[in-house]
């Protein structure tokens, strides 16, 4: 373990294992002393515990999260900012992210894919419906319960737009920035559009679209994106596909889907075209045939496959 080797519990929880580690911080899973309730735990490091521009960015984290509540979302539970344990508890999810699921499995199932996105576009449309942009999003913030559940996760860079931007800075995952943020445009909920569309490029493909480049090289690449390498056999399908890439990573901020509902409705034209009702379920089903999750599917069994 890390720093944290020595701790036995935090704020009223006991430390059960750690999951994982980060610049910032280290997120246990844990369990409530009084209650037995499973919590992930966030814990900031111990060499930052008493910096006070870092302890003000968590404690930014802690207010926009603690606002957030919608059930593709991960749950808000508590905090505590007081060194040299400050740290944030939140829901614990049983599975795996989409990063994850993709190192194991390759690419997704495009119409598995489709559901995972239409799920998440859901938790991101209740946060820009709250003016704030997560501003991070990546495959590994994008987490699949072992039922098929799909949540969001992880919003330590959220900003809310009426208060502040970060025009002049660079902010996010390298690789999964929108071309305005590579330009140190102000924060937008369109880049949470774009952000949305190279991870739906990813999970399609089954590989990064932008990796070990630098700025420049990532611009000129996003100026001339081609998805001719889609052919699922389908045509119609395939145009839908193309589209959607199309529209939600087009250069221009202003021609992209002007909002995660019409992301959603796009998304939602490709599974009614092949009776796909229940997202969950369709996740669950393509998990259990990659032998991904310990749950069995869930009938009534949907065409999941082109």
């Amino acid at each position: 373990m890390t720093d944290s080797l020595e701790l036995k519990s935090i704020g009223g929880y006991e430390l059960v294992e750690l999951v994982g580690s980060g610049g910032l911080g280290e997120v246990f899973k844990a369990k409530n002393s009084k209650t037995g309730q499973v919590v992930a735990l966030k814990r900031l490091h111990e060499r930052y515990q008493t910096n006070k521009k870092l302890l003000g960015l968590f404690h930014k984290e802690i207010m926009i999260h603690s606002r957030v509540s919608h059930k593709h979302c991960v749950g808000f539970i508590g905090a505590d900012l007081t060194p040299p344990n400050a740290h944030i508890v939140t829901e614990f999810i049983e599975g795996n992210n989409c990063h994850n699921l993709i190192r194991e499995a390759g690419a997704i199932a495009p119409l598995v894919a489709c559901c995972i996105m239409l799920d998440m576009l859901q938790g991101l449309e209740h946060l820009h419906c709250l003016d704030i942009v997560h501003s991070d999003l990546t495959p590994s913030n994008i987490m699949v319960e072992h039922t098929g559940r799909v949540l969001l996760a992880d919003f330590g860079l959220s900003s809310e737009q009426e208060f502040e931007n970060y025009e002049g800075m660079t902010v996010g995952t390298p690789g999964y920035q929108a071309p305005e943020r590579l330009e140190h445009a102000p924060i937008t909920t369109l880049a949470d559009i774009y952000g949305a569309g190279i991870i739906f490029h990813e999970m399609l493909r089954g590989e990064r679209l932008f990796m070990n480049m630098n700025d420049a090289e990532t611009k000129k690449r996003m100026q001339s994106l081609k998805f001719d390498w889609i052919n699922t056999g389908h045509k119609d399908f395939d145009k839908h596909l193309k589209t959607l890439l199309s529209t939600s990573l087009a250069y221009r901020p202003q021609k992209r889907y002007p909002t995660p509902r019409d992301f959603m409705y796009a998304l939602y034209v490709c599974l009614k075209a092949f009776n796909i009702r229940y997202t969950r379920r369709a996740v669950l089903q393509w998990m259990v045939d990659k032998k991904l999750s310990r749950l069995p599917a869930q009938p009534p069994m949907q065409r999941i496959y082109v």
